[in-house]
């Protein structure tokens, strides 16, 4: 019995040094990932170029658990983020995948890597590379997802809004 009140007693208090290698154990938080989405009435694709035609003029965007942020940004002030900071989509262009909606067929889709993102008018380009499925000459509405990972941010542009990453809130600081 008194071994087991000295056992309940070690475990109750610590041992020493016990905290410390719980918190060196303790792994630092992960930042959120983000997903973006962008929807267009129709698409067209031509010489690695991919066209959302009539494109929404917000990108919408979503984290995973814990967090749940969601959100949306005008697509000028994306794509004006597209090229900042470290580990930007300029520098390290994200995966998509188009997925196309066609009246009376069933949904199709296919996964490209997006650079050069640019607008035109109510259209919204980008130069792709396809990874897998097929890209269509010309489809109806569709909607594109886009890997932002970590999504590109800088540390500074922080402006202590928990529900928006830090690249949101530099976008929308810089209107």
């Amino acid at each position: 019995m008194h071994v087991m009140r000295t056992v309940l007693l070690v475990i109750a208090l610590g041992a020493p040094g016990a905290t410390t290698a719980l918190a060196q154990t303790k792994e630092p938080p992960k930042k959120p990932q983000f997903l973006f989405v962008q929807t267009a009435q129709s698409v067209a694709f031509s010489n690695g170029i991919l066209t959302l035609q009539g494109v929404a003029p917000v990108t919408a965007f979503f984290s995973d658990r814990p967090e749940r942020i969601v959100g949306h940004v005008r697509n000028d002030l994306f794509l004006k983020q597209w090229s900042e900071g470290t580990n930007s989509f300029k520098d390290n262009p994200p995966n998509g995948v188009l997925s196309i909606f066609n009246q009376g067929t069933r949904p199709s889709g296919a996964i490209v890597v997006l650079s050069n993102p640019r607008v035109a008018g109510s259209d919204l380009l980008y130069d792709v590379r396809t990874l897998g499925g097929n890209l269509p000459a010309t489809a109806a509405e569709s909607t594109l997802f886009i890997d932002g990972g970590g999504a590109p941010c800088e540390p500074q542009f922080d402006r202590g809004d928990p529900g928006y990453p830090c690249w949101a809130q530099q976008a929308f600081a810089n209107r």
